[in-house]
């Protein structure tokens, strides 16, 4: 708890509103932190955290726009949670205070940090080349988390992206043998594996370079040394990348090689499962409810030559054929159940995990639907095959509570034949605990033989999890320099000479956060001019087979986003800026000067640019060449530019005040951020409403409340998104010298 006291009051609005769904420690109603986000509560690092908060910019934070928007907190807002407070205008104006109060405090964690450069990396790798048997160095490739340890991670996270990645690295192995925890340089930055120890062949490593976007060659003499001693265009790989990409089909898939239906999974396995079921070999478990399944659910497990496989039969209902308690023998057969789907977890040769999922006909998939199953860890809330799984059973199996054997044993609507038969599929929950303790033993068992901590994580989030959502986050100034293996300072530096679109770009960073897909996408563009690397073409490497890219992506902050950028990063007094603001739909778009006093003057619409209607993709440029105004900054001091686009409602009306550009351009607004954050929040509770099914005219929370409980209605999976993206808003702070 901060003993600052506007960080003590933030802190106070937070633990009511967030804490029971994001404070790992404090969850009510959920076993691991929502959107694997879960230290919510400790203030200084997601301060530190560029994909939450801007420092002193309230407008262009993360959280500040869910909170205004009416995005969070979810069960108030769109389950009608009326068990829970609503966040009040005073709540959001002490977070408001909060943020502006904050400096770059994502720095702090690299005081005294050595800056690893390129060239220390491939003068790790050499050497530790150097050092291996002649017959394992072909096989040495390594996986670097350097951008992430150049970018400030903490030496907490550090220690658990490195877990993480080993993790999934063994999840993916094929050997009995596990993968140790092997770091070779002093920041202990770079791990090292062999392909043998994996069980893998030189085109499996070409695989995973296929589908590399960030393949290049550094202007490093000792570059060709390891490439020609491995006999690998590029011996190493982002360990961030390769978390957030092989841990999700279609690499996971293709490297663990698993069959494209599940007869052939159990093929692979060995297992005859209508055997195992008439022998009573296969051992099952059933419930209402589970932490994943939103119906009822049968686990069964089946012996392994590697150890143990268990699958599950998933449903869209609970009722007739669709019980288990009416039908628990099933699958097949007269009185069988019709399942609609399962997962499978299955011991891989060196005690690890292997994860798959599939339809009811058999037919693999790659994430399983949220009707029957989901995963509140992602954004779009589906079970993911690998990397939901490994959240889910972080430590290995988990505690199942069987509910069917009781219930039909004691029910003589079953034949005498029927019962027996479920008494020896379904054993007690005494001897079902022993087969899970000791599975989950088995698990764990293999974790600390690869020097893994099976109980760690990083603010409530499973390693694997905790690796992947840091490669997924927005992306800030410090975080994309270290990416081109840079700092913040000779990024600059060298992205000014590299053409217009490369200085939009750090432009964008220096002001804000960039998205990862977008940033991805733009990478290749400017290695060449901002670097002395050279792109590398794996494209087309021996044995490599084409993987498409993964099935969950990261995209730009939903599906309404606005981006605002100035032509400088910092002004003279008296100085014209030049703005570009672009909306990936179609809106109204305002834009606003915000004075130290709190005073918005409206800069866009104006009587010169009247016509405030713009178009998804059309970039709107205010005072640039050609234009009839200019936007000077007179004040030295600090000025904020917030733009904010809406679609329907009101084309004229902003925080209150209905603009007139011909009559009374650039007019000024009193109070212009708390008039703007009443607006959007009277409009993100309209659209909720809508989104909803319910009243739009009706003012109360209260009131949505009760109609929602009467009449059943629910906001649908992927509804809210819809609802609150007619208003978008951004905000840079610009600083006047």
């Amino acid at each position: 708890m901060p003993t600052d006291p506007i960080a003590k009051a933030a802190f106070d609005v937070i633990e009511k509103h967030c804490s029971r769904c994001h404070q790992a420690g404090m969850l009510t109603a959920r076993e691991k932190p929502a959107k694997n986000f879960g230290n919510i509560l400790h203030l200084d690092e997601i301060a530190a955290d560029p994909h939450l908060i801007q420092a002193g910019n309230p407008e262009g934070s993360k959280i500040f726009q869910q909170i205004i928007n009416k995005e969070m907190p979810y069960d108030v807002n769109y389950e009608f949670d009326t068990t829970k407070p609503e966040v009040t205008q005073a709540d959001i104006e002490t977070l408001r205070t909060w943020i502006k109060s904050t400096g770059d405090q994502e720095a702090a964690a690299c005081s005294g940090r050595k800056f690893v450069t390129s060239a220390d990396i491939i003068a790790d790798i050499t050497a530790d080349l150097q050092k291996q048997d002649d017959s394992r160095v072909r096989g040495m490739r390594y996986f670097t988390l350097t951008n992430l340890y150049n970018s400030c991670a903490t030496d907490e996270a550090m220690n658990v992206y490195r877990q993480g990645l080993v993790k999934l690295l063994n999840g993916l192995a094929r050997r009995s043998d596990v993968i140790k925890l092997t770091t070779i340089d002093p920041e202990q930055t770079i791990v090292a594996v062999n392909l043998q120890d994996m069980g893998w062949e030189e085109s499996d490593w070409n695989t995973v370079l296929a589908a590399y976007p960030y393949g290049s060659k550094p202007d490093v003499k000792a570059f060709d040394f390891i490439t020609q001693q491995t006999g690998a265009m590029l011996p190493y790989v982002r360990g961030d990348w390769f978390a957030f990409t092989a841990s999700q089909p279609p690499l996971y898939d293709t490297l663990l090689q698993l069959p494209t239906n599940f007869p052939g999974l159990t093929d692979k396995l060995g297992i005859d499962m209508a055997s195992d079921i008439s022998k009573f070999v296969a051992q099952r478990a059933g419930f209402q409810k589970s932490g994943v399944s939103q119906n009822n659910r049968l686990i069964e497990r089946h012996p392994i030559t590697t150890g143990y496989f268990w699958t599950s039969y998933d449903f869209s209902g609970s009722k007739g054929i669709q019980s288990l308690f009416l039908h628990p023998l099933g699958p097949g057969g007269p009185n069988g159940f019709h399942h609609d789907g399962g997962e499978s977890i299955f011991s891989l040769p060196n005690g690890f995990q292997g994860y798959y999922l599939n339809k009811s006909d058999g037919t693999r998939l790659d994430k399983g639907p949220t009707q029957i199953v989901r995963d509140p860890s992602r954004r779009d809330l589906a079970v993911t095959d690998g990397i939901s799984c490994m959240g889910c059973h972080d430590q290995g199996m988990r505690k199942a509570k069987d509910e069917v054997r009781k219930a039909v044993i004691a029910d003589h609507s079953f034949s005498k034949d029927d019962r027996d038969t479920v008494a020896a599929l379904y054993p007690d929950n005494a001897k079902m605990d022993g087969i899970i303790e000791d599975d989950f033993q088995r698990f764990n068992a293999a974790m600390k033989r690869a020097g893994l901590d099976p109980t760690l994580k990083l603010a409530g989030v499973e390693m694997t999890n905790a690796l992947f959502k840091r490669y997924e986050d927005d992306l800030s100034l410090r975080r994309a320099a270290a990416e081109y293996g840079y700092t913040p300072e000779e990024f600059k530096e060298h992205f000014i000479d590299a053409g217009p679109e490369a200085i939009a770009l750090m432009r964008r960073l220096d002001q804000g956060i960039v998205p990862r897909d977008q940033f991805e996408n733009l990478f290749s563009k400017f290695v060449e001019g901002a670097t002395e690397d050279r792109l590398l073409d794996t494209s087309n490497l021996a044995g490599a087979q084409a993987v498409a890219p993964p099935v969950f992506k990261p995209t730009s902050g939903g599906s309404f986003d606005l981006q605002l950028i100035s032509d400088k990063s910092e002004y003279r007094q008296n100085d014209a800026a030049v703005l570009r603001i672009t909306a990936t739909r179609d809106c109204n778009l305002f834009v606003v000067n915000v004075d130290k006093a709190g005073t918005g003057t409206i800069i866009f619409p104006n009587k010169f640019q009247a016509d405030n209607a713009v178009a998804a993709g059309q970039e709107v440029v205010l005072g640039g060449p050609g234009s009839k105004f200019r936007f000077r900054l007179a004040d030295i001091g600090q000025e904020k530019v917030v733009a904010v686009c809406r679609i329907g409602g009101s084309t004229r009306g902003i925080a209150g005040f209905q603009v007139d550009p011909v009559n009374n351009s650039f007019a000024s607004i009193p109070n212009f951020d708390q008039g703007l954050t009443r607006q959007i929040i009277v409009e993100a509770n309209e659209d909720r409403q809508q989104a909803s099914g319910l009243d739009v005219d009706s003012k109360k929370q209260a009131q949505f409340a009760k109609i929602a409980q009467a009449t059943g209605q629910k906001v649908a999976p992927g509804a809210p998104d819809a609802a609150r993206q007619s208003v978008a808003s951004t905000a840079i702070v610009i600083p006047v010298r």
